[in-house]
């Protein structure tokens, strides 16, 4: 390296360093706003995980800014990226909160919508909808090992139905199987396992699958089998609360009543 090229990147090192400490001193002050426009003037001139890192934890506390949990992500990925590893657990933070927002109030499909647009938004490297399916999964397995099983077939039919996530549509329609979360209902576990088995998992699918499709072949007249089928079929002509229209499984349940 010349002369003048040291000379000028270590100005340009010691010169962001100053302003890292600038906005950190902001900070302790209490003066959030000024903290966060030395961290954006920071990352103009370059790519910086220590400003990455605190301008995204500004951006979730909403602190120097309007709280803002995708802007967050962004940042923390941004340090992910730069080497910081603890920066990818605040980014999935922030996503789990970002999906909590007015959560109540969001049917499924806008939760999958909501999370596409997040995803869109914080990264650039990843194919989206596994990547929205794969955080939805996260977040609703989350709630699932804490027993709250409401949340989790919200979250669970989320990526099931609009994502085709296998994995997704297997917990739901062991949810329905079990009646956690949901009004108890074995058409619809049948239905959820049997395409949980096509999208991918039929390594945790299959046997369940199998278990309740022989329960009612076996088990029940050949007339409720039948009318079973048919209620699946019309089930998926015209769609349920349990299960959503799926012109792709109207004949292949009715030909199980032929």
């Amino acid at each position: 390296m010349g002369f003048f090229s040291r000379l000028f990147g270590s100005n340009s090192k010691n010169n962001t360093d100053t302003m890292l400490d600038t906005a950190e001193k902001a900070i302790d002050n209490g003066d959030y706003t000024k903290a966060v426009e030395t961290y954006r003037e920071i990352l103009k001139l370059e790519q910086n995980a220590r400003a990455s890192y605190n301008l995204g934890s500004l951006y979730a506390q909403g602190k120097g800014v309007e709280q803002d949990y995708q802007e967050g992500a962004y940042w923390f990925h941004k340090a992910e990226l730069l080497g910081d590893e603890k920066a990818g657990n605040f980014c999935l933070k922030c996503a789990l909160d970002f999906i909590h927002q007015d959560f109540d109030n969001k049917t499924p499909e806008q939760i999958y919508k909501d999370v596409t647009q997040f995803i869109q938004k914080v990264y650039s490297d990843v194919d989206i909808k596994l990547e929205t399916c794969r955080t939805i999964y996260a977040v609703a397995g989350n709630h699932f090992k804490k027993q709250e099983y409401e949340e989790a077939a919200k979250l669970f039919r989320a990526a099931g139905e609009f994502g085709s996530d296998g994995y997704s549509q297997n917990y739901l329609a062991v949810l329905y199987n079990a009646g956690e979360g949901v009004e108890q209902n074995d058409v619809a576990a049948l239905y959820w396992f049997d395409k949980a088995v096509d999208n991918g998992a039929a390594d945790v699918a299959q046997q369940d699958r199998d278990g309740i499709f022989n329960a009612y072949k076996n088990n029940f007249s050949e007339e409720a089998f039948k009318a079973t089928m048919l209620k699946i079929s019309e089930c998926c002509q015209n769609g349920s609360e349990d299960i959503p229209k799926d012109s792709e499984k109207v004949e292949y349940w009715r030909k199980f009543a032929e």
